[in-house]
């Protein structure tokens, strides 16, 4: 492939995954909106993100699994489109329960589709621009929260929460011609069984390197979840203004992806051991400033721009550790950070909603310390347990790297 076909494909998955992003986080800034529609608690708002989040990771394996034999350009195309379909029909949801069903079936297209677009990335590209396409990839859920959830928080305060997901779906239309235009028409499936893509989540020490993208991931999402009641309730924000701050840690959030991609440059491990020590420390600041406006805002923009720094890392490393300890379910490694990720939103979510129900939205911000401290601790335990040869680190492609149509 061509360094030009590359970086329209990057591109292009950048795109895709900024819709996707927009779909799972735009949640975050109309959950006032949907407490007050639904007629239940900010907590059970809230559930919506880690129910969203739980069934991503549960059900995003099995999907892989199950459409594994479907050329991975038809099984992407299918999970993209579904979707655009779940988010169009969010406006029909008149119940809780019934948005909750919607949010747990698009969580998994969600996932299926990222999955896929990591692992045609990860395949097609050189192997020295690796980081660089995952990087940009997951930098899609950044450049979400740059401008898809600013404004589809502006859009569910002035015109309807759900309006959010149907403009989400029609922003999703021109990615998805994209991706059908510029994606291999001659895409292999995905080489292994369904046994072959469980035995990732049955090795211990596969397991345990996924705890870094988990407690990195959910010290994060313990603060983003609740981050409009603590712009609101604790530093005072108008309403009117929140949109503007959310578009403001959003870019801040894109710098993350650039900081991530030199992370990922090297010997990573080491970096993302005192990158979570930083991250603690900044989330102890905001516990001290969480009342105060512009010092908790000068915390909170610095949160974003450490938000997705582990991301690039942390995938790399699940590559390289699958490679080494399991290598039949190599071609399942590119699920297992979308998991691990979302595991560690519905973790943060959800400690996040007993924080907030037991102590009020003040207690967010102590919780994030523990759990960027125990990220740090597995970092470490991972550094001295596995010991990666120079040649698993650094395997070969496999032999289902999708063809050039040149």
């Amino acid at each position: 492939m061509t360094r030009k076909r590359e970086n329209l494909l990057i591109l292009t998955l950048t795109l895709v995954s900024f819709v996707l992003g927009t779909t799972e986080y735009v949640i975050v800034g109309v959950l006032k909106e949907i407490e007050t529609y639904m007629k239940v608690s900010l907590a059970a708002a809230g559930a919506l993100v880690s129910g969203f989040a739980i069934a991503y990771a549960i059900g995003t394996p099995f999907a892989v699994a199950f459409l594994a034999k479907i050329p991975r350009r038809n099984s992407i195309l299918i999970g993209f489109a579904v979707v655009l379909a779940l988010n169009v029909l969010t406006i029909f949801s008149t119940t809780f329960f019934s948005l909750m069903i919607i949010r747990i079936v698009s969580a998994v297209a969600c996932g299926l589709t990222i999955s896929l677009s990591i692992s045609i990335a990860s395949d097609a590209v050189n192997r020295e621009r690796r980081g660089e396409a995952i990087a940009w990839i997951l930098g899609g859920f950044s450049i979400a929260n740059v401008l898809g959830v600013p404004l589809g928080t502006f859009i569910g305060q002035h015109l309807n929460w759900s309006m959010t997901f149907v403009v989400t779906a029609c922003i999703g239309v021109m990615p998805f011609i994209f991706m059908f235009r510029i994606l291999p028409r001659q895409t292999m499936t995905i080489a292994g069984s369904f046994s072959d893509q469980m035995a990732l989540f049955l090795k211990p020490r596969i397991l345990l390197a996924c705890l870094i993208p988990v407690l990195g991931n959910s010290c994060i999402f313990v603060i983003f979840t609740y981050i409009t009641p603590l712009l609101g309730q604790s530093m005072g924000i108008p309403a009117g203004w929140i949109s503007a701050v959310l578009l403001i840690y959003g870019a801040c959030s894109i710098l993350s992806n650039w900081i991530g991609a030199k992370i990922a440059k090297g010997d990573f491990l080491p970096k993302l051991k005192w990158l979570f020590v930083i991250q603690a420390a900044i989330f102890l600041g905001l516990s001290f400033t969480v009342s105060h406006l512009w010092l908790g805002l000068a915390f909170l923009f610095l949160i974003g721009c450490l938000s997705s720094s582990m991301s690039a890392a942390s995938q790399l490393y699940l590559f390289d550790v699958s490679g080494a300890i399991a290598p039949n379910s190599r071609p399942f490694a590119s699920t297992l950070l979308p998991v691990a990720a979302n595991v560690g939103i519905a973790l943060g979510s959800g400690v996040g909603g007993l924080a907030v129900d037991l102590g009020g939205v003040e207690w967010v911000p102590p919780v994030a310390v523990v759990l960027a401290l125990l990220a740090f601790v597995i970092t470490v335990v991972c550094q001295r347990s596995i010991q990666l040869k120079p040649e698993e680190a650094v395997s070969p492609k496999l032999d289902y790297s999708i063809p050039s149509t040149h």
